[in-house]
Protein backbone atom coordinates (compact mmCIF):
# COMPACT_ATOMS: atom_id res chain seq x y z
CA UNK A 1 0.00 0.00 0.00
CA UNK A 2 1.11 3.27 -0.74
CA UNK A 3 0.37 6.61 1.50
CA UNK A 4 0.99 10.15 0.93
CA UNK A 5 2.36 11.74 4.12
CA UNK A 6 1.35 15.61 4.41
CA UNK A 7 3.95 17.82 5.39
CA UNK A 8 2.25 17.71 8.55
CA UNK A 9 3.10 14.60 9.87
CA UNK A 10 6.64 16.09 9.96
CA UNK A 11 6.51 18.11 11.92
CA UNK A 12 6.77 16.17 15.54
CA UNK A 13 9.51 13.49 15.37
CA UNK A 14 7.61 11.46 17.75
CA UNK A 15 5.12 11.33 15.07
CA UNK A 16 7.45 11.20 12.02
CA UNK A 17 9.73 8.22 14.03
CA UNK A 18 6.94 5.55 14.01
CA UNK A 19 5.44 6.32 10.65
CA UNK A 20 8.74 5.86 9.17
CA UNK A 21 10.00 2.63 11.04
CA UNK A 22 6.64 1.45 9.64
CA UNK A 23 7.92 1.77 6.23
CA UNK A 24 11.44 0.78 6.78
CA UNK A 25 9.46 -2.63 7.48
CA UNK A 26 7.98 -2.67 4.74
CA UNK A 27 4.67 -2.42 5.91
CA UNK A 28 3.76 0.14 3.58
CA UNK A 29 5.29 2.86 0.81
CA UNK A 30 5.79 6.32 2.21
CA UNK A 31 5.06 9.36 -0.84
CA UNK A 32 5.76 12.72 -0.81
CA UNK A 33 5.83 15.29 -2.98
CA UNK A 34 8.67 18.04 -3.82
CA UNK A 35 6.29 20.65 -2.51
CA UNK A 36 5.18 18.80 0.35
CA UNK A 37 8.88 18.87 1.21
CA UNK A 38 8.69 22.08 0.54
CA UNK A 39 5.55 23.15 2.88
CA UNK A 40 8.26 20.74 5.54
CA UNK A 41 11.40 22.93 4.77
CA UNK A 42 9.87 26.25 4.65
CA UNK A 43 7.65 25.51 8.33
CA UNK A 44 9.57 23.00 10.21
CA UNK A 45 12.40 26.29 11.69
CA UNK A 46 8.90 27.29 13.40
CA UNK A 47 7.53 24.21 15.12
CA UNK A 48 11.44 22.92 15.88
CA UNK A 49 12.63 25.55 18.93
CA UNK A 50 16.43 24.75 17.44
CA UNK A 51 16.21 23.95 14.19
CA UNK A 52 18.46 26.03 11.73
CA UNK A 53 17.91 26.19 8.29
CA UNK A 54 20.92 23.77 7.48
CA UNK A 55 19.71 21.16 10.26
CA UNK A 56 16.21 21.51 8.18
CA UNK A 57 18.30 20.49 4.87
CA UNK A 58 20.13 17.75 6.59
CA UNK A 59 16.91 15.80 8.10
CA UNK A 60 15.25 16.48 4.64
CA UNK A 61 18.26 15.05 2.93
CA UNK A 62 18.28 12.09 5.64
CA UNK A 63 14.37 11.47 4.11
CA UNK A 64 15.15 11.47 0.37
CA UNK A 65 18.26 8.73 0.70
CA UNK A 66 16.73 6.53 3.16
CA UNK A 67 13.38 6.66 1.05
CA UNK A 68 14.22 7.76 -2.68
CA UNK A 69 11.48 5.89 -4.15
CA UNK A 70 8.79 7.83 -2.00
CA UNK A 71 9.53 11.28 -4.21
CA UNK A 72 6.64 11.46 -6.42
CA UNK A 73 6.98 13.71 -9.58
CA UNK A 74 4.48 14.88 -12.74
CA UNK A 75 1.75 15.30 -10.16
CA UNK A 76 1.45 19.06 -11.57
CA UNK A 77 -1.16 18.76 -14.37
CA UNK A 78 -3.48 16.25 -12.09
CA UNK A 79 -3.79 19.49 -9.65
CA UNK A 80 -6.14 21.76 -11.75
CA UNK A 81 -8.68 18.71 -11.53
CA UNK A 82 -8.81 18.49 -7.47
CA UNK A 83 -11.95 20.58 -6.70
CA UNK A 84 -13.93 21.06 -3.36
CA UNK A 85 -10.96 21.21 -1.11
CA UNK A 86 -11.86 24.09 1.94
CA UNK A 87 -8.21 24.85 1.36
CA UNK A 88 -7.08 25.23 -2.73
CA UNK A 89 -3.87 24.87 -1.44
CA UNK A 90 -3.67 21.71 -0.35
CA UNK A 91 -4.30 20.19 -4.09
CA UNK A 92 -1.13 19.33 -4.74
CA UNK A 93 -1.22 16.96 -2.15
CA UNK A 94 -3.92 15.14 -3.59
CA UNK A 95 -2.87 15.05 -6.96
CA UNK A 96 0.16 13.27 -5.69
CA UNK A 97 -1.74 10.56 -4.22
CA UNK A 98 -3.87 10.39 -7.64
CA UNK A 99 -0.07 10.42 -9.59
CA UNK A 100 1.24 7.76 -7.41
CA UNK A 101 -1.46 5.70 -7.01
CA UNK A 102 -1.54 6.21 -3.26
CA UNK A 103 -5.17 5.33 -1.37
CA UNK A 104 -4.41 7.28 1.55
CA UNK A 105 -3.55 10.56 2.30
CA UNK A 106 -1.59 10.79 6.33
CA UNK A 107 -2.58 14.29 7.59
CA UNK A 108 -3.51 15.66 11.16
CA UNK A 109 -5.81 17.97 8.84
CA UNK A 110 -8.55 15.87 8.35
CA UNK A 111 -11.37 18.61 7.68
CA UNK A 112 -9.09 20.12 5.03
CA UNK A 113 -9.56 16.33 3.10
CA UNK A 114 -13.25 15.56 3.05
CA UNK A 115 -14.37 12.45 1.84
CA UNK A 116 -16.82 13.93 -1.00
CA UNK A 117 -13.80 15.60 -2.42
CA UNK A 118 -11.32 12.47 -1.93
CA UNK A 119 -14.10 9.58 -3.07
CA UNK A 120 -13.91 10.31 -6.70
CA UNK A 121 -10.41 9.68 -6.92
CA UNK A 122 -10.32 5.94 -4.99
CA UNK A 123 -8.63 8.25 -1.49
CA UNK A 124 -9.54 8.82 1.95
CA UNK A 125 -7.36 10.77 4.38
CA UNK A 126 -6.24 9.76 7.53
CA UNK A 127 -4.89 10.48 11.12
CA UNK A 128 -1.21 9.12 11.86
CA UNK A 129 -3.22 7.62 14.77
CA UNK A 130 -5.72 6.25 12.18
CA UNK A 131 -3.16 4.98 9.77
CA UNK A 132 -0.33 4.01 11.97
CA UNK A 133 -3.13 1.77 14.06
CA UNK A 134 -4.31 0.15 10.64
CA UNK A 135 -0.64 -0.95 10.26
CA UNK A 136 -0.07 -2.23 13.56
CA UNK A 137 -3.58 -4.41 13.44
CA UNK A 138 -3.06 -5.34 9.74
CA UNK A 139 0.39 -7.45 10.62
CA UNK A 140 1.04 -6.76 14.60
CA UNK A 141 4.41 -8.91 14.63
CA UNK A 142 6.18 -6.89 11.92
CA UNK A 143 4.73 -3.78 13.67
CA UNK A 144 5.79 -4.39 17.26
CA UNK A 145 9.07 -5.58 15.95
CA UNK A 146 9.48 -1.95 14.05
CA UNK A 147 8.08 -0.17 17.05
CA UNK A 148 10.50 -2.14 19.28
CA UNK A 149 13.66 -1.22 17.08
CA UNK A 150 12.96 1.95 17.37
CA UNK A 151 12.70 2.53 21.23
CA UNK A 152 15.59 0.48 21.26
CA UNK A 153 17.50 2.95 18.89
CA UNK A 154 17.04 6.02 20.87
CA UNK A 155 19.62 6.76 22.84
CA UNK A 156 20.00 10.58 23.51
CA UNK A 157 17.71 10.10 25.70
CA UNK A 158 17.18 6.44 25.59
CA UNK A 159 13.10 5.51 26.54
CA UNK A 160 10.91 2.61 26.89
CA UNK A 161 8.45 1.35 25.49
CA UNK A 162 6.04 3.12 27.90
CA UNK A 163 7.61 6.32 27.57
CA UNK A 164 7.10 6.27 23.75
CA UNK A 165 3.26 4.95 24.28
CA UNK A 166 2.94 7.83 26.78
CA UNK A 167 4.37 10.57 24.57
CA UNK A 168 1.96 9.59 21.78
CA UNK A 169 -1.04 9.37 23.95
CA UNK A 170 -0.12 12.62 24.54
CA UNK A 171 0.58 14.09 21.11
CA UNK A 172 -3.23 12.22 20.96
CA UNK A 173 -2.35 9.37 19.24
CA UNK A 174 -4.23 7.85 21.44
CA UNK A 175 -5.25 4.08 19.63
CA UNK A 176 -1.87 3.47 18.13
CA UNK A 177 -0.55 4.12 22.01
CA UNK A 178 -2.99 1.56 23.31
CA UNK A 179 -1.72 -1.48 20.94
CA UNK A 180 1.92 -0.16 21.76
CA UNK A 181 1.16 -0.46 25.37
CA UNK A 182 0.11 -3.87 25.60
CA UNK A 183 3.87 -4.61 23.96
CA UNK A 184 5.24 -4.40 27.60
Amino acid sequence: MRAVLDANVFYSTWVTDPLLCMADAELYEPVWSGRIMDEVREHLPSVWRRATREGVERYLHTLSMAFPEAMVEGWEPLEEMVVGLPDPDDRHVVAAAIRSGSGVVVTSNLKDFPDTCLDRFGLRAVSPDDFLSMLFDDDPDAAAAAIRGLVESKRHPPRTMAEEAGRLRGLGLTRFAERLATME
